[in-house]
């Protein structure tokens, strides 16, 4: 089979499937008798399994099935959830992940050795890394030959005959297998279905009755599902995978059935497992839901957390969504750019040439280009909660590592970015993350003598603020101390003894964003060298964004960073300074005023206005740029920016108004030039750099 064009599925959903793995398993460790959480999780690795298998990638399907045979023994209680086994099942998933990314970036899935983990899994099953079951009848049971298998009686009763040629089969080393197949509920020729999974069992094995009888499966006699009777020397893995693979097939359950299990009424199953299927229907997955604004991630139970059943509410909607190609809404974007653009050059034709019908033309063309450019901008919105799922598990990790006690609060996760803002925000945010675990809360007895509570608490939030969105990573730990941050600014030779006395204890605070500062008194994994902060600073204003923290001793700190929604179209004030054009985005800025040149006074050598009782430095784009410039005219015009807590007036000869602006990259021969954040084409059809205002304000 060509697998190539089916490769941007499987990662697509590889990486998918081992979300849910994780957020399954952390589920699984603070509430171990969730059955419904282990069944979420057996069927997550068996679906990645199947694909792997069928995509031709063995190393992952034997990690997966081996996976597969441990949760089926935990499912049926005859293995019980333990640490061992959590962090075996969490050392497997980052190994599939590694394998994974690997085969994304074009090398083998064997570059990463598993046969340690497969050993591992192998012991667990023999009961040598778990502890023996609660009753003797489970202690006594051995695992499955597949995961898939439940019991050795059949739920229908068999034949005289059926029993025989099962007990036969067996002697020649063969089993009888009982086989349910449900088509999904979409098919429309069931008999088709019905008949290709016939043919394909055929191939593997001898079908001894059906039930319906074949005649009926012929007519479509039957609802969405039917029974197999088989002998076969396949094993079941196999038997259900050839079944999975032929379309409109929503599961397939398989029991091994023993010659000696058949009475004339055999008993009832064990309670049947969640069918092991592709997910193909759309009937949502029944799961506890605990208050939906939590992902608890403790370190007394090794950063386990109880989850919302996002994979429910996914299935819900399965038939009213597609996945589209990025490239495609990239595409999609910057058609929607380039119409933005001719509809204004269209407006400056009109108002130059005065045509009424054009203009009236244009009104409505304005309503539906503005209506288009939002659902573009929807399409390309996407939840946080892209990013904020991958860090409960780091909070786990890093939290045992730390041996601290640490409970992660997720809220918000709903809340939409922009995809381009969503790609650069990850690393961001867990550099934050770790800093409030390293250096923020402190260790459990340590809490316990400030009379705090042993857990501490980290929240992670995410909330729409206007036309920004805004990310809070808090923690009630033991703060920043400015008096600290004071002392290690001197050591380190960043200010004199003299500039940090003069400082309040928030600018103090903000110390820690400058690059190479860290208060760790030793280098960790995690922390101490002084990197992470100001890599925050940097990427969040490359973004347009700005970051800050407000922090109280003792009580704990709120790290606050501001984005916009969106980095392709935004509003922005256009100005003139000589012959060219700028743009400076609408977002920063504060306020435009008229002035005249003795209004300007100096302080310290230093151009600056006084507004309403501030006082605002002046940035002459003249002088920044080295643009040539003759001024004629006394009157000067000045946009006051600001980006976080630093302002300044820019001074330019003229104010052009407001304007819709599409940003377009300068490209990698321009990418030095830190005072602009793109370019934009004009209606006439000029280019108007866009100001970035951090950088000139820095």
């Amino acid at each position: 089979m060509e697998t190539n064009q089916y490769m941007d599925m499987f990662l697509d959903e590889s990486h998918e499937h081992l979300q849910s793995l994780n957020d399954g398993l952390l589920g699984l460790e603070d509430n171990a008798e969730d059955l419904s959480i282990l069944n979420e999780i057996f069927r997550n690795a068996h679906t990645l399994k199947g694909m792997s298998a069928t995509m031709g990638y063995n190393k992952i399907a034997e990690l997966t099935h081996e996976m597969e045979d441990v949760l089926d023994m935990l499912r049926k209680e005859q293995l019980k959830v333990t640490g061992d086994i959590i962090d075996t099942l969490f050392k497997c998933i980052d190994s599939l992940e590694q394998m994974i990314n690997n085969i994304a970036n074009g090398d083998p899935e064997d570059l990463i050795d598993v046969s340690d983990l497969v050993a591992k899994l192998s012991g667990i099953l023999r009961g040598e890394a778990a502890p023996a079951p609660a009753d003797t009848a489970s202690s006594t049971a051995q695992p499955a030959t597949d995961s898939s298998s439940t019991d050795s009686s059949a739920p229908v009763t068999l034949t005289d005959t059926e029993k025989n040629l099962i007990g036969e089969a067996e002697k020649r080393g063969m089993h009888g297998l009982y086989l349910k197949v449900t088509l999904a509920e979409s098919c429309l020729l069931k008999s088709a279905r019905s008949y290709m999974v016939m043919n394909a069992l055929e191939e593997l094995s001898e079908v001894i009755r059906t039930i319906p009888p074949a005649e009926d499966l012929e007519q479509e006699a039957f609802e969405r599902s039917f029974e197999v009777i088989l002998i076969t020397a396949a094993e079941e893995h196999q038997i259900q995978e050839a079944v999975i693979a032929i379309s409109e097939i929503d599961s397939a359950e398989v029991q091994v059935i023993r010659s000696q299990a058949g009475n004339e009424s055999a008993p009832a199953p064990a309670p049947t497992p969640a069918p092991v299927t592709e997910q193909k229907s759309t009937s949502p997955v029944t799961t506890p839901t605990p208050a939906p604004v939590q992902k608890s991630s403790s370190a007394s139970n090794k950063g386990g957390g109880s989850q919302q059943s996002a994979t429910a509410q996914k299935k819900s909607h399965a038939g009213q969504s597609v996945r589209v190609d990025i490239e495609k809404l990239d595409t999609l974007m910057n058609l929607m750019g380039e119409l933005v653009i001719n509809k204004v050059r269209l407006e400056q034709i009109g108002q130059t040439h005065r045509l009424r019908e054009l203009t009236e033309t244009l009104e409505q063309m304005d309503r539906v280009t503005t209506d288009l450019q939002n659902i573009v901008m929807k399409v390309r919105m996407v939840p946080v909660s892209q990013v904020f799922n991958r860090f409960p598990r780091m909070v786990r990790d890093v939290t045992k590592e730390l041996n601290k006690e640490i409970n992660l609060t997720i809220e918000g996760e709903e809340t939409e970015l922009d995809r381009t803002v969503i790609d650069e925000i990850g690393d961001p945010i867990m550099h934050l993350l770790r800093n409030s675990l390293d250096h923020g809360i402190e260790m459990p007895d340590e809490r316990e003598a400030k009379g705090k509570p042993r857990v501490g608490e980290v929240g992670l939030i995410a909330r729409h603020e206007g036309n920004n969105v805004v990310i809070m990573v808090t923690d009630d730990g033991k703060g920043i101390d400015p008096d600290v941050i004071r002392r290690k600014a001197v050591e380190k030779g960043l200010f004199s003894q003299d500039e940090v006395d003069q400082m309040d204890d928030a600018d103090a605070v903000r110390i820690v964003f400058l690059p190479g500062f860290s208060t760790a008194e030793k280098i960790s994994d995690i922390s101490g060298r002084g990197v992470g902060m100001d890599v925050v600073k940097s990427k969040i204003e490359s973004l347009s964004g700005q970051v800050d923290v407000e922090t109280h001793v003792n009580e704990g700190s709120v790290f606050k960073i501001k984005l916009p929604l969106t980095l392709a179209i935004i509003q922005a004030m256009l100005v003139q300074v000589q012959n060219e054009m700028y743009a400076i985005p609408l977002a920063s800025i504060d306020s435009t005023l008229s002035v005249q040149p003795n209004d300007i006074r100096t302080v310290q050598s230093n151009e600056v206005i006084v507004l309403r009782g501030e006082i605002i430095p002046i940035i002459r784009i003249e002088e920044t740029l080295m643009v040539p410039h003759m001024r004629d005219t006394q009157e000067l015009f000045v946009v006051v920016v600001h980006a976080g807590d630093s302002k300044a007036g820019i001074v330019v000869d003229k104010l052009i108004g407001q304007q819709e602006i599409v940003i377009k990259t300068l490209g990698n021969l321009f990418m030095g030039l830190k005072m602009f954040s793109g370019a934009t084409v004009l209606g006439d059809g000029r280019v108007a750099l866009i100001l970035d205002v951090a950088t000139m304000l820095n």
